[in-house]
């Protein structure tokens, strides 16, 4: 490991350590497939910003400080841009598990979209569990391709709350638009889940909370989704923009003394779900770089789905991590090349898909119903 890699450990806090033969520098463009190369390189103070939210050195009072000054500089961004579709801000009830915490909600919706029945993307904002920027994300040429409306709620952070923050408030967006499906012009049996990071994480996540209540998702597509704080071997191995250190600090945060602990389960992070949690679950297409610092667990969730006889599928994409290639198209962040718009293409077709065709096994929908009817009756 390069003395400069060292110190950049170091830097993270005083009581890391990090022997020399233990890491490996992937900041290298070398690294990459030569398609992406150019996107290899993030400048690392683009990060800092970020990993000061969760530092664990750094006050709570200062966090939330730095977190609130930010994310309104974010929101003053997407309100004072011109938009493709029409977005509408609604403020909804909290889930049963929180009901006095109102959740804000966006709702994006094509110039020509129909006025009822239309498929949903319900998209997910990532972050790191400390930053919820929408600017970063193509949702409204999402929901423009693939003429469905756009749900995307705006979750409790991490320097806000703890979990189940953050799922409850996700759960509270998926109740209010499954309530109000009429007066939104939409189909509740035609919504997609979807997110990258962060996103994909609570994406998936969220999943295992409305399996519980008895929603019944058309699919899911992720993008680099965390499943899993415990580290598997070999899963520190990597240090780039982010790593495994980024990803201990940001979920630890999270979780507190839960953390790296068989404390929470798959509402947490869907690797702490048996294959039995994992009967039921929806269709799910999760896309991978090859140096995600958390791809060994999300192997290790995959073949769960597989063993629960879900309908999965799962890309792992050789020469990228976690900020460049997979995300170059679907993230708004650089110029598309021939491997990244391959990798785009192939995430637009799995939200196709997923609208297109109900891939959910026919035992998962009668469970689903069933659960519904326990819980709410006829």
């Amino acid at each position: 490991m390069s003395q400069r890699n060292f110190e950049k450990l170091n830097d993270k806090g005083s009581q890391l350590i990090a022997e020399s033969n233990r890491i490996t520098d992937i900041t290298d463009s070398k690294w990459g497939h030569p398609d992406g190369a150019d996107f290899w390189y993030i400048d690392p103070a683009l990060n800092v910003e970020t990993a000061t939210l969760y530092n664990p050195e750094v006050s709570d009072e200062e966090k939330l400080k730095l977190g609130k000054k930010r994310q309104q500089a974010y929101y003053d961004q997407w309100w004072s841009t011109e938009h493709t579709c029409d977005i509408e801000k609604h403020e909804v009830p909290g889930c049963e598990e929180e009901p006095d915490t109102p959740v804000e909600v966006w709702v994006v919706k094509p110039k020509n979209i129909k006025p009822r029945k239309n498929r949903v993307l319900y998209y997910v904002v990532g972050g790191a569990l400390v930053s919820l920027n929408p600017n970063a994300y193509p949702i409204e040429r999402l929901c423009e391709e693939h003429k469905c409306i756009g749900i995307v709620p705006i979750y409790r952070l991490s320097w806000e709350a703890k979990y189940p923050a953050a799922i409850n408030d996700l759960h509270a967006a998926y109740k209010w638009m499954d309530d109000n499906a009429d007066m939104l012009g939409i189909h509740p049996n035609k919504v997609v889940l979807s997110g990258s990071s962060t996103g994909g994480h609570l994406a998936l996540a969220l999943a295992f909370r409305l399996k519980r209540y008895g929603y019944s998702p058309r699919g899911i597509v992720t993008v680099s989704a965390q499943t899993d704080d415990r580290e598997k071997d070999g899963s520190s191995f990597y240090s780039g923009v982010w790593d495994s250190v980024e990803q201990h600090d940001g979920l630890y945060q999270w979780l507190g003394r839960n953390f790296d602990s068989n404390r929470v389960g798959p509402e947490a992070l869907a690797n702490h779900a048996t294959v039995e949690d994992c009967i039921g679950f929806p269709p799910t297409f999760m896309y991978q770089s090859e140096m995600d610092p958390d791809i060994f667990g999300n192997i290790e969730f995959y073949t769960k789905l597989l063993k629960a006889h879900s309908f999965a599928e799962y890309h792992v994409f050789g020469g990228a991590h976690h900020n460049n290639g997979v995300w170059s198209v679907i993230k708004n962040c650089g110029e598309p090349n021939d491997y990244s718009i391959r990798i785009a293409q192939m995430f637009d077709s799995n939200i196709e898909d997923c609208f297109k065709y109900d891939l959910r096994r026919p035992w998962v929908v009668e469970d689903y119903k069933a659960a519904f009817k326990e819980k709410f009756g006829e």
